[in-house]
């Protein structure tokens, strides 16, 4: 299988791809795994075929005959106004038309909340979306809201399935809050957070549970992450 990620730092921190494809491969799987990544990218500069992104993008989708291409809905969009929303998801439709034609399906990537206590807020005007303020909301009011932009996004695209990374985080800390799946940024992932991604992208993509797979990504609390993945994606 031949997946593709298309996103930010929320993807390269702690290199998710290579994280995730060392996890498919200790479980069994033949897999591989790429990315095309820039720090605070929204779906729009990949879907826009004149930026740079968007270029990379088109590059690496005709390099190989892909099975998944993973976007990520910027946490750009906020429920503090509703142009981001709207580009972003538009920019999702045309990436959805795009990844077809290439004989692929697209899958969306819903992240986790700032735990900072406040977002950026931006306007929608693609692809710089740029930032007017900032708003306080605490992280689960943030993961719910950026939760609901999936599922809206997934319909806009029939359907498309949905990595529910930030479901898996609010399970994880209402279990056990002693492991930090945070940077000391309190917006990226720590280590356990990015293998928490990994365990819950590998339960969505191949519909099988991540418990007991070897790879431990050096993790004492490994077991747990790789049980709230199975709970998130294989409980529904």
């Amino acid at each position: 299988m031949n997946i593709l990620f298309l996103g930010n730092s929320l993807i390269f921190y702690n290199d998710l791809p290579k994280l995730f494809g060392d996890l498919a491969t200790a479980a069994g799987e033949d897999v591989f795994v790429d990315s095309v990544t820039r720090g605070s990218a929204t779906m729009s500069h990949f879907a826009i075929e004149s930026e740079p992104l968007g270029i990379r993008t088109r590059e690496a989708l005709a390099s190989r005959q892909w099975d998944y291409v993973i976007i990520e809905p910027s946490r750009r969009i906020t429920p503090f106004e509703d142009t981001v929303l709207a580009a972003e998801t538009q920019a999702a439709q045309t990436l959805k038309a795009l990844v077809e034609s290439y004989g692929a399906k697209i899958m969306l990537y819903a992240v986790w909340g700032n735990n900072t206590g406040n977002v950026e807020v931006c306007t929608g005007e693609p692809p710089v979306m740029p930032v007017i303020g900032k708003r306080h909301i605490t992280r689960a009011d943030h993961e719910a809201f950026l939760r609901q932009v999936s599922y809206r996004i997934s319909s806009a695209l029939d359907g498309a399935p949905i990595i529910q990374a930030g479901e898996a985080f609010e399970r994880l800390i209402a279990r056990d809050n002693s492991i930090d799946l945070y940077d000391p940024d309190l917006c990226h992932p720590s280590a356990a957070g990015s293998y928490l991604v990994a365990c819950t992208a590998y339960a969505t993509i191949f519909g099988k549970p991540s418990t007991a797979i070897p790879y431990t990504f050096d993790l004492p609390c490994a077991d747990i992450l790789q049980q709230v993945a199975d709970e998130t994606v294989l409980d529904k």
